[in-house]
């Protein structure tokens, strides 16, 4: 297997990785703003540490995914 290749499976599976933890985060999120809601709040769920975390963790997956784009850019020829 060429260089590329092993890094390219390594970029994807970390992005995969990411992306779990963001659909987590997205989910506690979730639970958090239907609380809000069912009491008459939906915005107080935009200020919790709930959504911070969900917000960081899709930055963290943009830039996961931005890294196996990169990559994927950088196939060389016949690979």
């Amino acid at each position: 297997m060429n260089h590329w290749k092993q890094e390219l499976d390594a970029v994807e599976a970390a992005a995969m990785r990411i992306e779990a933890l963001e659909l987590e985060a997205e989910q506690a999120f979730d639970r958090v703003e239907q609380v809000a809601k069912a009491e008459g709040d939906a915005e107080r769920a935009l200020n919790t540490p709930e959504f911070n975390a969900w917000m960081a963790a899709r930055r963290d997956s943009d830039a996961a995914w931005g890294r196996w784009f990169e990559v994927m850019g950088a196939r060389p020829s016949g690979a």
